[in-house]
């Protein structure tokens, strides 16, 4: 079976294996066709399993580490192989061991993958909203501090989700983005659309987040999640669809892990 992966020029590196993998591919059935990588979202657990391991023979890498996401700014460091980690509630993952992939469910919010290329340290986060505001990408810069790696030294690259011409907010949530120093450096963040409706730009806060934790070598993947559909989950665009009733959609993986 074959699983599509895009990648970014700025991560060719020998030494390490990675992808934002597509819905694509995998063993899920409708709605959650066919590359569905959580368990959380009420699809068949055998196929969710299958899927899981194609990511991982693609990949080559021997496990994948996984976390319950919750929009904080926990950041989880695995630190030996053979730890038997599930069900951790956190949005960051860091490393430096070999064979371990770090991963990240999305579904409209940003996968963000890190390297530093001289200390051969990675991360991975998963910043919507709430955990870019919270502090997600600091965290998890400065976990992959904490075992020697150097804000010069890290590049990060922005994975596919939703972008500002699919994503309206509400006055409530503009309110509180506009308190943050990132939309203080860049008033492109929010566009007004009326008194209670704006038009909101995630990659563009994630982008002012990163370069305020001094990390200025990124990339972005520059897809839509919402737009492309057919290859990505968008869990705004599955409850748009069905509305009112809560639309039920998968999450796509997002991978990175050192060659071992």
């Amino acid at each position: 079976m074959s699983i599509k992966k895009i990648l970014h020029p700025k991560l060719e590196f020998s030494d390490i294996t990675y992808g934002f993998f597509t819905r694509n591919g995998g063993y899920s059935k409708s709605p959650y066709n066919s590359l569905n990588c959580s368990f959380n979202v009420e699809d068949n657990e055998s196929d969710v399993k299958k899927n899981l391991k194609l990511v991982c023979n693609e990949l080559k890498l021997q496990k994948l580490i996984r976390l319950n996401q919750i929009h904080s700014s926990r950041v989880f460091l695995v630190n030996s192989k053979d730890d038997q980690i599930s069900n951790i509630a956190a949005d960051g993952l860091v490393t430096k061991l070999k064979g371990i992939g770090l991963s990240i469910l999305g579904a409209d919010c940003a996968p963000i993958l890190f390297y530093d290329k001289i200390s051969k340290i990675i991360g991975a986060c998963h910043a919507g909203w709430r955990g870019t505001i919270n502090g997600i990408i600091e965290a998890t810069i400065s976990s992959m501090e904490n075992l020697g790696a150097k804000r010069n030294d890290i590049i990060s690259i922005i994975g596919p989700t939703i972008h500002k011409d699919s994503y309206e907010i509400k006055k409530d949530v503009a309110l509180i983005v506009k308190k943050t120093e990132f939309y203080k450096k860049n008033h492109s963040i929010l566009t007004k659309v009326n008194e209670d409706e704006y038009l909101f730009d995630l990659p563009l806060l994630i982008k002012e987040s990163l370069k305020f934790s001094k990390v200025n070598n990124f990339g972005d993947i520059h897809i839509n999640t919402y737009k492309k559909s057919n290859l990505f989950f968008s869990h705004r665009k599955s409850s748009h669809k069905n509305f009112p009733e809560q639309g039920k959609t998968g999450r796509h993986i997002s991978v990175i892990g050192l060659i071992g």
